[in-house]
């Protein structure tokens, strides 16, 4: 009896960890993918809204992605479309089916005044400003093509002197993968 049991614990051991497929992060990948979700224009004042964003990747090694986005926010309470370009690298733990990471972006961003602006004593219509962004997120790999997950970004806007000076994004996102 006592032999019979360590034969199948052993066998049901080997079963496991036979069967379980290998973690496996790949360079030269690519990623393309889109995100909807919130975005809020802030300090002093906190102007929320909701937006997009397009992004497409490269995996540079198993860890590291070079990251190209384009965002687009509406902020009606503050009657602000933002516009927004960056360019950066992301660190990527690759190696199982959830996927975090974080990275770092420079880029640019424009602020569109929806209300009156532009007219002796207004504010100027568009707000050209420079952004530094920590984009961060959890991807779930549903195959090796395709994720589900949510993607956030911090951005200081500069110059800092002006209203708004800082810019969050939080979205749920899909993306396809290729290249592997």
């Amino acid at each position: 009896m006592r032999i019979r049991n360590i034969l199948l614990s052993a066998l049901a051991l080997g079963a496991t960890f036979g069967a379980a497929s290998p973690a496996e992060a790949f360079e030269r990948q690519w990623h393309a993918g889109a995100a909807f979700g919130y975005a809020m224009l802030a300090d002093p004042g906190t102007y929320p809204g909701f937006g997009g964003r397009l992004h497409v990747a490269y995996g540079l090694t198993d860890a590291f992605n070079a990251l190209v986005e384009v965002d687009l926010a509406t902020h009606p309470g503050g009657q602000f479309f933002a516009f927004g370009g960056s360019a950066g690298a992301t660190y990527v733990i690759d190696i199982l089916q959830w996927v975090p990471y974080v990275g770092l972006t420079v880029g640019g961003y424009d602020l569109v005044r929806a209300s009156q602006c532009g007219g002796p004593g207004d504010p100027a219509c568009h707000d050209g400003r420079f952004g530094i962004g920590v984009p961060f997120g959890l991807d779930y790999a549903i195959s090796r093509e395709f994720s589900l997950g949510v993607a956030g970004k911090y951005s200081i806007l500069l110059p800092s002197t002006e209203f708004p000076t800082s810019y969050l994004t939080l979205y749920a996102r899909a993306e396809y993968v290729w290249g592997y």
